[in-house]
């Protein structure tokens, strides 16, 4: 019996994982609902067993578990249509990894899911791809030995986006997340504040905008922060557009009919960026402070989708290991550590710098 299942394995995120498990070498079955979809991707990935099971059917995903070890699921957005997949790890008592970035399920997943599951022995890993893991790492490395810093994270990355990220990342453009202030979690929204960013040649200092990106609500899982606020730059107009828009997307996106446009919407996307757009770097510098002592990491890579897919099938290799011992909610670093992320991400050819006080 496979000891992994990739649930969601035909969109576009979940093509990449299939692949890159495939060239691990790992034992896996695809699943999803479209069977002849999952037979066209079985026959470019080496003929892993398939099993049919919809998004909303806790039960078949939980038989097509039997005996796994390891349920990675790219079924978003996560919010929606992610519990389905956490419910059916903890039925068949295997560990869970997705490719989630949306803060309110990762809240949701600790405060529904989290004791159930350190009852249990289960890791629940979100957030196991771009942009939490790079993120995970480099405020990691940035706080390493300080007591209680003040972190910042800003992300610099492509715009174009596949049509799955685009639904997901409507809801998070719209909704509350975390930051830390004076020890405590406060309320973040996009827009609600700016900053000019130091980020690294060729970028240079950018403008950034606070947006409720998950890492707010992971980190805080293994370090104790005084403050720790997320970021992303952003062109003028892109600011201005997000100042307006927000309000008027949070009404629509509030009604079904709404909802409804926007998978419309969606669906008649492209279904993710070609390869070219795929080679765009993309950045996240991690910044902080503790008393006279500062320390800043800069980490960048090429084509987000494909490391997402690198990330969710190594660390599927990882938690089916016998002595694998996270059992909760974790974050990336907490789930395999943080030397064994560097290990992944050099492999991956993607840098990471640090600049520090002497």
């Amino acid at each position: 019996m496979p000891g992994v299942v990739l649930f969601g394995a035909t969109g576009y995120t979940g093509r990449l994982a299939a692949h890159a498990m495939a060239r691990r070498g790992l034992d896996f079955k695809i699943a999803g609902r479209n069977r002849a979809k999952l037979e066209r991707l079985a026959d470019e990935t080496g003929g892993p067993e398939i099993a049919v099971a919809a998004v909303d059917d806790v039960d078949a995903l939980t038989r097509a578990l039997d005996d796994a070890r390891v349920l990675v699921t790219c079924v978003g957005p996560f919010v929606e249509l992610g519990d389905t997949a956490v419910e059916a790890a903890l039925r068949a008592g295997c560990h869970y990894i997705d490719s989630s970035g949306e803060h309110d399920f990762i809240a949701r997943l600790i405060e529904r899911y989290g004791d159930r599951a350190q009852a249990a022995g289960i890791a629940l890993a979100p957030a196991f791809g771009f942009d939490e893991v790079p993120a995970d790492v480099a405020v990691s490395l940035a706080c390493e030995e300080m007591e209680a810093p003040d972190a910042v994270i800003t992300f610099a990355v492509p715009t174009t986006g596949s049509a799955g990220t685009i639904r997901s990342g409507l809801g998070v453009l719209t909704s509350e997340g975390s930051r830390v202030e004076a020890g405590r979690f406060a309320r973040v929204t996009a827009g609600d504040s700016t900053r000019w960013a130091p980020m690294p040649p060729p970028l240079g200092v950018r403008l950034s905008t606070s947006f409720p990106f998950a890492i707010g609500r992971l980190a805080p899982l293994h370090t104790h922060f005084a403050s720790l606020q997320t970021f992303a730059t952003v062109g003028r107009p892109q600011y201005v557009a997000v100042r307006l828009a927000r309000p008027l997307l949070r009404a629509v996106l509030t009604t079904a009919w709404g909802r409804r446009l926007a998978d419309i919407a969606a669906s008649r996307l492209p279904e993710g960026p070609g390869e070219a757009a795929r080679q765009k770097f993309w950045t996240v510098l991690a910044e902080a402070r503790s008393g006279h002592r500062w320390r800043n990491v800069i980490v960048t890579g090429r084509d987000l989708y494909g490391v997402s897919g690198e990330f969710l099938a190594a660390g599927a290799e990882a938690f089916r290991a016998e002595d694998f011992g996270a059992a909760g909610v974790v974050s990336p670093v907490q789930a395999v550590g943080l030397h064994w992320l560097q290990k992944e991400m050099i492999e991956l050819s993607v840098t990471i710098e640090t600049y520090e006080s002497g």
